[in-house]
């Protein structure tokens, strides 16, 4: 059995993999925690890393039906009609990199004195130098650079991010 990668229909990942699951079929939907800023508050979530896309593990000669006919999948990608395996190497490192709930960590290591710029807010396209942590909340303290002053101003980790 190989992994391959399977195609879902728009927004149907978890349904794909529930019906997959239910046949027998190991499956792997890699996550990710998102962070939107809507209206003064910031909205944690959870997404697919892979938006109408998922892993399967597959014997072709038994599953390929299965799962072409399965309800949320669109198509078992590949070379026009031949499904290709992708390396198991792939899936490891993904799977490497998330925990048991299958949430990958995506974030960027911040260290004193680094670039940031913030994405989100009323700073919004600020540019400032990240300085530390503050204790929970995901909570960090920057100087954003205004009118030639650096100012120490306390935002959500999620509202930054790191410039090159």
């Amino acid at each position: 059995m190989e992994w391959y990668v399977i195609q879902t229909k728009p927004g149907n990942e978890e349904r794909a993999k529930t019906h997959l699951d239910n046949q027998g079929i190991e499956t792997f939907l890699p996550l990710f925690e998102t962070h939107q800023y809507s209206s003064g508050r910031i909205i944690a979530g959870i997404k697919p890393l892979f938006p109408n896309y998922l892993f399967g593990k597959l014997d072709l000669e038994l599953h390929y039906y299965k799962v072409k006919w399965t309800r949320g999948i669109n198509k078992i990608l590949g070379s026009g009609q031949t499904p290709l395996p992708i390396s198991e190497v792939v899936v490891k490192t993904i799977k490497d990199r998330s925990g048991e709930d299958n949430i990958v960590k995506l974030e960027d290591e911040l260290n004193d004195g680094d670039a940031v710029q913030v994405t989100s807010g009323p700073f919004k396209s600020l540019s400032g130098v990240f300085q530390k942590m503050m204790s929970g909340g995901g909570r960090v303290k920057i100087l954003l650079s205004l009118i030639g002053v650096n100012v120490p101003v306390q935002i959500s980790r999620w509202q930054i991010k790191k410039v090159a």
